[in-house]
């Protein structure tokens, strides 16, 4: 019953279905092999994603790794019905959308086929117990002998902030429609607790800290995409975790605990040496400094990354231990970071900073960071690295070139041009596109139509006269904006530096995303 309640909230609230970098295979794998443990090549792969709505988190890695199999299942009849229409307008022949309920996966699947990689992102607090056990119970008999599972949650203790809000948005809707997951009734309510406040100065001061921190969450909530605050605030399950709670359920069911595909916790990042020895002391395994972080930082959404229980032995969770494993990778920016180069500005790490800056958006093999950087802390450097950066360091399996726009020599991967052809073609913007590295490519019509010129067979100036052209066409004036007033380009020579800026940036995005191949 809960399960087809569940169901119709998908249905009526459809979800826009985007893709998600830290759910990347290519980057799963590469998180793994850092801690020891031999994942899949994810060229050579077979793929599970538990709740992919409309595809849109596999769709585009499944056109990047043509020789994978992917497959997608989800309750929501609707949500599998858009995404199979997109497959097959783009004719992508290596993944398959299933309506199907997470608890029939083993019997579906059990004994029939193993998967590499298992990606169940912003499900398992949204479900109730008996399918969260499916989820680890999926996992633990589909995954093959060295598979990875993403699995995403929402944790304690950052999430006992934002629970009262949750609970007076669904509270005030049963009282004013009588149905719980009125979305309209949950946001009047914060609505009005947000007038509440404006009137409202409270005496004390943890009053006052509880008043600033709601009206934080609520501006928040009402940014957010209606269908987003549907079902993280009005949805019938969100059951957040304690991340020790969570790594107990998962070794119940014989999985074990790798990583984050985001944080990294680690006692030599706190600031004081005594208060680094308490920490040591006291949490002196890797599960209970994890836990010991959340408390610390408020952690409310975690990225776990799971394999069975059998391969704990193998794991490196130290930085000694994961060094052993560092030569075997690449590193590089996801995006260029003055962060980084500020921070590192006149000390002895600055030559990394600027060649990690130089390459981008190429990798720098593990030789090419030593010879730069001749201290045997790489892997603790790495992690520093993300934290400044905001993640902005990745590691990847296979080196990565970079590659200008040259007609005749490179040109938009061919793999990609009906994909984007099909996008451009289709009013679907509730499918994200993705980028080669699963980023989300954010793109609209015009932009896609000029996207698809870069074939290798137009130059620079071809594409600048074709949007010249199309402007004419349909009579339309360039604007910029500028003191947050829109400015009409009357002049030709205005206009040419538009057109040249369009293509240009463009230009850029097409070289930073990857999305450029040689032939």
């Amino acid at each position: 019953m809960i399960n087809s309640d569940i169901k119709s909230t998908y249905d009526e609230h459809t979800y826009n279905s985007y893709s998600y970098a830290q759910t990347s295979v290519d980057y799963l794998c590469a998180v793994a092999r850092f801690h020891g443990l031999a994942a899949t090549d994810p060229h050579n792969a077979k793929v599970l994603e538990i709740g992919c709505a409309m595809g849109g988190n596999i769709i585009g890695q499944a056109i990047n790794h043509p020789n994978s199999t992917f497959i997608g299942i989800d309750l929501s009849s609707e949500q599998i019905a858009i995404g199979k229409a997109a497959t097959q307008g783009i004719g992508c022949k290596n993944i398959e959308l299933i309506e199907m309920d997470i608890c029939n996966l083993v019997s579906e699947f059990g004994g029939k086929i193993e998967f590499d990689y298992i990606i169940c992102h912003g499900i398992y607090s949204w479900v109730p117990d008996f399918v969260r056990s499916a989820i680890l119970q999926s996992c633990k008999e589909l995954l093959s002998p060295n598979g990875v599972a993403f699995i995403s949650y929402n944790c304690y203790p950052g999430w006992k902030y934002v629970e009262p809000l949750r609970d007076f948005m669904r509270f005030s809707a049963v009282k004013n429609s009588g149905n719980v997951a009125d979305l309209e009734s949950g946001l009047n309510a914060i609505k009005f607790q947000k007038a509440f406040y404006a009137k409202y100065s409270p005496n004390e001061s943890s009053a006052t800290h509880i008043k600033n921190l709601n009206l934080e969450y609520i501006n928040h909530i009402q940014n957010y995409p209606k269908s987003y605050v549907a079902h993280e605030y009005m949805e019938i399950c969100n059951q957040p975790f304690y991340f020790l709670d969570f790594v107990a359920d998962a070794g119940d069911n014989g999985l074990c605990y790798v990583a984050d595909a985001t944080y990294h916790f680690d006692p030599s990042f706190l600031p004081d040496g005594a208060i680094s020895e308490y920490f040591k002391l006291s949490f002196d395994d890797y599960i209970s400094a994890n836990q010991a972080y959340d408390f610390l930082y408020s952690i409310r959404f975690r990225s776990s990354i799971l394999t069975k229980s059998q391969n704990q032995s193998k794991l490196a969770t130290s930085d000694y231990d994961k060094a052993k494993f560092a030569p075997n990778l690449y590193f590089k920016l996801i995006k260029p970071s003055p962060e980084l180069l500020n921070s590192a500005k006149d000390t002895y790490i600055e030559p990394l900073a600027k060649a990690l800056n130089e390459a981008f958006p190429a990798t720098m093999s593990f030789d090419e960071i030593k010879a730069v950087y001749q201290k045997d802390d790489i892997v603790f450097r790495y992690y520093d690295i993300r934290t400044v950066t905001n993640n902005a360091l990745s590691i990847a399996c296979e080196p990565h070139k970079k590659l200008l726009y040259t007609p005749g020599k490179t040109r938009l991967k061919k793999a990609y041009e009906p994909y984007l052809r099909y996008f451009l073609d289709n009013d679907n913007s509730s499918i994200g596109i993705a980028t080669p590295s699963n980023d989300r490519l954010n793109a609209d019509k015009h932009t896609l139509e000029l996207t698809l010129m870069f074939d290798g067979n137009h130059t620079i100036k071809d594409i600048q006269n074709h949007i010249k052209a199309k402007f004419e066409k349909e009579k339309l004036i360039p604007t910029i904006q500028k003191d947050g007033k829109t400015i009409l380009l009357k002049s030709s020579k205005e206009q040419n530096e538009y057109f040249k800026n369009a293509v240009e940036t463009i230009k850029l995005s097409l070289i930073n995303t990857l999305m450029l191949e040689e032939y």
